[in-house]
């Protein structure tokens, strides 16, 4: 009996010898290769405010959860996608460095862009199963809005920029509706090589 619980605590020795030099082995910390369960939670030293962190090879954090936030980080360390609940409860993803949020059908063609053109402006981009523009909203330099139509070939047709304009599908002007200098109400039309044939203002002559 006496040599069975010998081996016993020679057994628990190596064992907990093992265990503590695996977490000498990587920092002081324990280090598994895989974990499998049905729960897990984390919590603090308190039971409390547990979080979650994900690095890369060099030691980043590239993923973080703490606080009913999740965070998701470059490659330089900053903060680029935030996905949280706010304090009226509402559920809110914010898009940082330039960000944007694609969107695809069931074939894998893109069908939307939500984000910023390349002047930092915001846009809002559609396509249809062809993945041809079909349409684009946004801001432009100079701070106005923009809306611009495409065919079904993502050819230009429309847009409104202070006037309505329409294109042929030779990409000519055919149209344009506004408002001119003088503050008048103003229509031109074009041939279909784009040049102009009729003009008229609400001016009373």
């Amino acid at each position: 009996m006496f040599q069975y619980f010998t081996g016993l605590i020679t057994s628990s020795v190596i064992f907990i010898s093992i265990f503590i030099s695996m977490g000498f082995q990587y920092g002081g910390t324990q280090h598994f290769n895989d974990i499998i369960a049905n729960s897990i939670t984390l919590v603090d030293k308190n039971g409390l405010g547990g979080s979650f962190k994900l690095l890369d090879n060099n030691g980043e954090s590239i993923l973080s959860i703490k606080d009913g936030k999740i965070k998701i980080f470059n490659q330089s360390g900053e903060e680029v996608i935030t996905i949280l609940s706010d304090n009226q409860g509402r559920g809110n993803i914010s898009l940082k460095k330039g960000g944007y949020l694609d969107t695809y059908n069931d074939y894998d063609n893109k069908t939307a862009i939500v984000g910023e053109n390349s002047n930092g402006n915001g846009m809002l981009s559609t396509f249809n199963n062809s993945s041809k523009q079909t349409a684009l909203i946004g801001s432009i330099d100079g701070g106005n809005g923009k809306l611009t139509i495409f065919d079904n070939e993502g050819r230009e047709s429309l847009h409104l920029v202070r006037s309505l304009t329409t294109f042929n599908q030779d990409g000519k002007i055919t149209g344009k509706y506004g408002t001119n200098n003088s503050g008048h109400g103003s229509v031109f039309l074009y041939d279909r090589f784009g040049n102009r044939g009729w003009y008229k203002t609400g001016k009373s002559s």
